[in-house]
């Protein structure tokens, strides 16, 4: 067969890799900016041409490509397209191999390192994977599954291509997200929860704020609130030490509900278990603290990409001045709501804006009633939104980080936001803090 890879990132290597492996006569890689063809293996050609994988008999998508495309569209009526997540999918289910998938808006690469962290406590070895950095065709393909449970963290996009899992899920939360990808807010939904809509009956533990959604989307009777499968004594008996907020001891509920759905006796290894959750840490770029300046924390919440998880990072900080940095590329997300909630906590909370969305939050925050009160300050960069912070934040107080929207109108990505965040930080004189997620 001849195969094709449209979009060499880490899951088009590794979709390059499964081909060459299965002995594919030949493999087409298409992206934007194509590989040097001295750089890849025999048998392999690259272009930036999606006409050139026409005469596939199969072609890899790679998730961040969405297929309401035109092209993609055009390509999926001419040849059999699919995608690297639901390949690797599909053959652990064959396999037998135990699968835990894990998505939701926000939350979701917390909740599945905490489900493999208590199955580990358990005694049950787990694997993490997916979208939260190692393709499922790699864990596949080194055999890192073997003997083991295997959690993946889904994104909207990866769920969107997987219509037959039929393992067990957990959702988190769920808000308007992606909206240039899925179309609309309705198809994000449904392209989120796909993923579950062939698991069997009480097989998906959702949160409580994400259940009347999924309702709309799943068959209710498929879907099991964690109160029913955490014991009491233990949902009471846990402390996230490390991790700030409500929603993140949410997070650890949600995680352990998922345990008990693989058949983890939660009452039995309920100290193991307890303890997993207290020494979990922050994962990078989740309401992190990375550094502190006298007594000033700042706080990288860079993965905070929406409204809705803006609001969580500030009631996880609930109590203590916060300087908010938010902004970036504009997605056409509501912010009104977000606005509504710093004038209502106008005498803890200043605003610091960057551009694109900064400025629709600006105005959105003084447009409503009580935000001119709202300290906020507009303006044109990371440097000068960090230096306009130190110098305005109170003692005692938190700088964060929760842009409310992705990075990519100033940034390769996140990381490299985060990165330039501390950066900045640690050059005004801040020192780095013990265990700091980086």
């Amino acid at each position: 067969m001849r195969v094709g890879v449209w979009g060499h990132g880490r899951e088009g290597h590794a979709a390059v890799r499964a081909a060459l492996g299965a002995g594919a006569a030949a493999v087409a890689v298409v992206d934007s900016r194509p590989a040097d063809p001295a750089t890849l293996p025999a048998g392999v050609t690259a272009s930036g041409e999606v006409a050139d994988l026409a005469g596939c008999d199969v072609v890899v998508r790679s998730p961040g490509i969405s297929p309401y495309r035109p092209e993609a569209r055009q390509l999926a009526e001419r040849t059999c397209v699919t995608t690297g997540t639901g390949i690797a999918l599909a053959e652990f289910a064959r396999r037998a191999v135990p699968t835990l998938c894990v998505t939701g808006t926000k939350g979701k690469s917390t909740t599945s390192a905490l489900a493999a962290a208590a199955l580990e406590a358990a005694g049950r070895p787990a694997v993490h994977a997916g979208n939260i950095g190692t393709p499922l065709l790699d864990v596949l393909l080194d055999g890192a599954a073997e003997g083991r449970t295997l959690v993946v963290e889904i994104s909207s996009y990866q769920a969107a291509a997987v219509p037959d899992f039929a393992g067990r899920g957990a959702l988190t939360t769920l808000a308007p997200e992606h909206l240039d990808w899925h179309g609309d807010e309705a198809t994000y939904y449904r392209d989120k929860l796909r993923v579950f809509t062939a698991c069997p009956p009480r097989s998906v533990v959702v949160s409580p704020q994400a259940r009347p959604l999924a309702e709309r989307y799943l068959d209710p009777a498929q879907l099991v609130d964690p109160g029913e499968l955490v014991p009491a004594e233990l949902a009471a008996a846990l402390r996230p030490e490390h991790l700030l907020g409500e929603h993140n001891l949410g997070n650890a509920r949600l995680a352990l509900a998922a345990c008990a759905l693989l058949g983890v006796d939660l009452a039995a290894s309920a100290g193991a278990v307890a303890a997993a959750v207290g020494a979990f840490r922050a994962l990078p770029h989740r309401l992190s603290p990375v550094a502190r300046l006298g007594d000033v924390t700042f706080v990288d919440d860079t993965l905070s990409t929406t409204p809705v998880s803006v609001l969580a990072a500030l009631d996880a900080l609930a109590g203590r001045p916060v300087t908010l940095v938010a902004g970036g590329q504009d997605r056409g997300l509501d912010y009104t709501g977000l606005a509504a909630a710093l004038a209502a906590r106008s005498d803890t909370v200043s605003l610091v804006t960057v551009p694109d969305t900064g400025v629709r939050l600006a105005a959105d925050v003084r447009r409503v009633a009580g935000g001119a009160a709202v300290a906020v300050h507009e303006t044109a960069s990371l440097d000068e939104a960090v230096a306009t912070a130190i110098g305005t934040t109170a003692p005692g107080g938190v700088v964060l980080l929760s842009p409310g929207a992705p990075s990519y109108n100033r940034f390769r990505n996140y990381e490299e936001l985060a990165a330039r965040f501390t950066e900045l930080v640690l050059a005004a004189g801040a020192t780095v803090l013990p265990g700091a997620a980086r």
